[in-house]
């Protein structure tokens, strides 16, 4: 079941809108990450647990703020009684807690304000590089007229397993929660996930593995559309993808769907 979610007051939100996004703006030349960042993988019942909500290329350091407007919504699976709420800006994050009331995992998640971005010529390598995409996206903006100006609506979606009391249990990990793009559990012992686009796994599809040094590693998941996570590495680990389609008409936007899943691997 869902839990409770809570976005900052709007009052707040007018005094730190300005400063949020000249922090977010400010690193656009880097890589954009969203991503949920608990300060622990493991909580007991009832204990509340800090959350920081990010964007960025440092995983799993933190390096911007989200704006609250920019949070479409926050989301637990964990229980009727569980939270997941913004507690206020910080310096490198939204700060958020969670508190679980059901033992066994609660699945965070967050979606962002779908946007409109533009991306002219001296950017467009750039974007191409981090955000690995299908071939047949590749050929579509590698024909746009020149000088290109790569047009797309973003959305971004985050989701984080955390463990109460215990890790087994609770909510299924191999469940969708209905993102355009997210990695599911493959099976019960979250090592291995399926990238999903718009419920159907992506075979043979590249995928990225942030590992707890920072390090980012450029995979493809398997012809069932699965990524094993790396046997001889544990701690903090963060799964990301990005789906992007062509304009159905000339002149079109593109849609770019980026999803990130952050676990701690024992």
């Amino acid at each position: 079941m869902c839990g409770k979610f809570s976005l900052i007051p709007s009052k707040v939100q007018a005094r730190l809108v300005g400063a949020c996004l000249a922090a977010l703006f400010a690193s656009s030349a880097s890589a954009h990450d969203f991503f949920i960042m608990p300060a622990k993988f493991k909580v007991e019942r009832g204990a509340p647990l800090m959350v920081d909500v990010t964007i960025g290329s440092s995983f799993p350091g933190l390096t911007n703020p989200v704006p609250p407007e920019r949070i479409a919504e926050l989301r637990v699976v964990g229980g009727p009684q569980s939270v997941f709420e913004v507690e206020g800006p910080g310096s490198k994050s939204l700060k958020t807690h969670f508190k679980g009331d059901t033992p066994g995992l609660a699945i965070l998640s967050a979606r962002a304000v779908a946007r409109e971005v533009e991306y002219p010529e001296e950017r467009i390598a750039g974007i191409m590089e981090e955000y690995q995409v299908e071939p047949a996206a590749v050929k579509a903006v590698e024909a746009l007229p020149r000088p290109r100006v790569l047009k797309a609506l973003s959305t971004r979606f985050a989701k984080s397993f955390v463990c109460v009391e215990r890790c087994d249990g609770g909510s299924d990990p191999m469940r969708p929660l209905g993102h355009s793009v997210e990695f599911i559990a493959t099976d019960a012992s979250a090592k291995s996930f399926t990238l999903l686009s718009k419920g159907a796994p992506l075979a043979n599809y590249p995928v990225i593995i942030a590992k707890p040094d920072g390090v980012r590693s450029h995979l493809h998941t398997s012809a069932q559309g699965t990524i094993d996570l790396p046997g001889d590495v544990s701690g903090p680990m963060m799964l990301f993808a990005a789906v992007m389609k062509p304009p159905a008409e000339a002149g079109g936007r593109f849609t770019m769907d980026l999803a990130s899943l952050t676990l701690v691997k024992n």
